[in-house]
């Protein structure tokens, strides 16, 4: 096992989330020293500004604003007091701040991958949510990294691939839209991702060209409904289902088409670059979360 610095230890804040739990998890394997902090724990923002304060471990990772099933308004009131409690607590304290993001800082009409360097123009609140709490971040912690990852998927929660796999356990036809493109990706490869950059960090702490904003998407760039197509095929060859037939069509019960931008698509490349992190592919992703599903008899 690759020995871990002395200095690399970590705050993760929403460890009950797709991202959370799958980085304390990757934490545990790996020997990382963590605290994990529940989304309802961090509801004090006097509590929560304490615990940046007095806690040992030098980086804080906020996945805290992880997509919300649903994309309620309601579930994002409450997000813009807390970025800036954790940004102003982390920035007096000299804490490394990582806090995931979302490609909904885009408006989705482009018809190619978006990079870093595209200027976010959202149109949805949530969106608009997004790009406003990036902003503040970067305001008032600028030793912080802010993460846009690809539609996230796990074994955990609820998420399109576990919403897929009940719907071809229950259902004979689905139908599945074709209009939306993005990056398909695991929640696991996402929680090593996250490790690897903190551990250069870590070696590089004086390097202020490190901190900024970056795209993460397991490759490759996929439609909606490939990507059902391939979960189906995948999870018919580890449990029963009664799905047939997989057709394009709308799926307005399991993702909002007008809600969702039509081009999630990001583009990698300046993490490739910077930290040298490759794209994981989401097939393997795929297979990956169905084996913890249905592991095969021993």
């Amino acid at each position: 096992m690759i020995e871990i610095s002395a200095t690399l230890s970590f705050l993760v804040l929403g460890s009950d989330g797709q991202a959370g739990l799958a980085l304390c998890q990757y934490f545990s394997e790996r020997r990382v020293p963590y605290q994990g902090i529940a989304t309802q724990e961090c509801a004090s923002l006097d509590l929560l500004a304490q615990q940046i304060a007095t806690t040992e471990h030098r980086y804080v990772f906020n996945l805290l604003f992880e997509e919300p099933t649903g994309h309620s308004l309601a579930v994002i009131d409450h997000w813009t007091p807390l970025a800036e409690t954790i940004a102003t607590r982390c920035a007096q304290h000299q804490r490394g701040l990582f806090q995931l993001s979302s490609a909904r800082v885009f408006s989705g009409k482009l018809a190619r991958a978006y990079s870093e360097l595209d200027v976010p123009d959202p149109i949805s609140p949530l969106g608009q949510q997004y790009w406003a709490i990036e902003q503040r971040t970067a305001e008032l912690c600028p030793q912080s990294i802010l993460v846009r990852p690809g539609w996230l998927f796990s074994e955990y929660g609820t998420n399109f691939l576990t919403q897929l796999v009940d719907a071809a356990i229950g259902q004979q036809a689905l139908n599945i839209t074709g209009k939306l493109r993005g990056n398909p990706t695991d929640a696991h490869a996402l929680a090593k991702v996250l490790l690897a950059m903190a551990e250069q960090l870590d070696c590089n702490a004086q390097e202020p060209a490190l901190w900024g904003t970056y795209h993460y998407g397991d490759s490759d760039a996929c439609s909606l409904f490939t990507f059902a197509k391939a979960a189906i095929t995948a999870v018919k060859s580890m449990t029963e289902v009664q799905v047939e037939t997989v057709e394009e069509g709308e799926t307005v019960t399991m993702v909002n088409t007008i809600a969702e931008p039509e081009n999630s698509e990001l583009a990698c490349k300046k993490i490739l670059s910077t930290f040298g992190i490759k794209q994981r592919p989401w097939r393997r992703g795929i297979h990956d979360v169905l084996k913890s599903l249905y592991p095969s008899p021993s």
